[in-house]
């Protein structure tokens, strides 16, 4: 007796967060059904929830940094370098960039995502037989003259974007346009802007579009479908055609653009086949890793809408400063005329 007033007394004073019982599963779907769920402390399940959602928060945030981090490096080496990128530094800088954002990151899955206009922003082509770009810094003349000038004016003059589209009847992708887009310096002062002071008018004006091109458009179509979505999207390439569209001022070109050379690739699927490879996607920015024998590509896009927009306040900025150096120059050259006449001051608000 004495022994079990000593064990129901023991179950009444032991707390009933103390101990649990399990019922070990059995092979049937009858004990699963029957076997009662652990018993859960509330503490520990909204200490767990905190952490995820602290972890989500820190992920996300991460992210951000590193896609902005890539953005502000990739408008730099672009203005510098242009859209392909063959400086040494500029290489490895650039793809240490691409892989901190493709580590913090979780792979894409949302295909849906692919579809719209890209517009490049930059592209490098390595080795792992450790060929890849060249020191641009002992090059002569290569960042000042003549030489940059053309570089500068090739690079605000050239646009490369990738149009992903969907097929007709489902959102996979069905089709993907390679577009360059080439809009054509008018006058040689236009390409070459260190000029000598002592180089003539008549050469500065010299026209090089003697049949007015106002934009030219290499198109290269092809014919797409995702193949793969784990562990990225990989999405397969087939070059079916070939499109010069031209549009110029001339009494030759139509002023709207029109097709003035087409070529049809046959064997496509046999002789032009690629793929590339979706590391990082989401509204805004995609990164695209390809190979091609033994060089590895890689590209930073963004959606075509958000580089007009940035484009177009680009420009914005450049007018206002424009205008502000015009309105300053205006204001000292009054004040400075009124240096010579004699200035009556006006009475000051205390005073009057």
């Amino acid at each position: 007796m004495k022994f079990f007033f000593l064990a129901v007394s023991t179950l009444l004073v032991t707390p009933s967060w103390s101990f649990q019982v399990r019922v070990p599963a059995l092979n049937s779907k009858c004990s699963n059904r029957m076997s009662p769920s652990p018993l859960l402390n509330p503490l520990t399940v909204a200490a767990s929830d905190a952490d995820i959602t602290d972890v989500a928060m820190n992920l996300d945030m991460s992210v951000a940094i590193a896609k902005e981090e890539l953005l502000e490096l990739v408008e730099d080496l672009k203005a510098t370098y242009g859209i392909l990128l063959i400086d040494k530094k500029a290489q490895d800088s650039f793809k240490e960039a691409v892989e901190k954002l493709e580590e913090v990151s979780e792979p894409p899955t949302d295909t849906t995502l692919l579809t719209g206009n890209w517009t490049l922003l930059c592209s490098t082509t390595t080795t792992k037989q450790g060929i890849s770009g060249i020191d641009t810094s002992k090059l002569p003349f290569f960042n000042e003259g003549p030489l940059k000038d053309i570089r500068d004016t090739i690079n605000q003059s050239l646009k490369v974007e990738q149009k992903i589209k969907a097929g007709e009847f489902s959102d996979g992708v069905d089709a993907i346009d390679h577009v360059i887009d080439y809009k054509p310096p008018n006058k040689l002062s236009n390409v070459l802007k260190s000029f000598p002071a002592n180089i003539p008018d008549a050469i500065k004006d010299l026209n090089i579009n003697p049949l007015q091109v106002s934009e030219s458009k290499v198109v290269l179509k092809h014919k797409a479908e995702i193949e793969s979505v784990i562990p990225v999207i990989k999405t397969k390439l087939v070059l079916q055609s070939i499109v010069l569209n031209v549009a110029g001022k001339s009494q030759i070109l139509d002023p709207s653009g029109a097709d003035v050379l087409g070529v049809n690739i046959p064997f496509g699927e046999y002789l032009n086949a690629g793929s590339f490879d979706t590391t990082f996607l989401d509204d805004t920015v995609r990164i695209s890793r390809s190979k091609v024998g033994p060089v590895d590509q890689i590209r930073v896009f963004i959606k075509s809408e958000v580089a007009d927009v940035l484009t177009r306040s680009i420009d914005d900025d450049v007018d206002d400063d424009e205008l502000a150096e015009d309105v300053d120059t205006t204001v000292d050259a009054e004040f400075e005329d009124d240096d010579d006449d004699d200035i009556v001051e006006s009475p000051s608000d205390v005073e009057g």
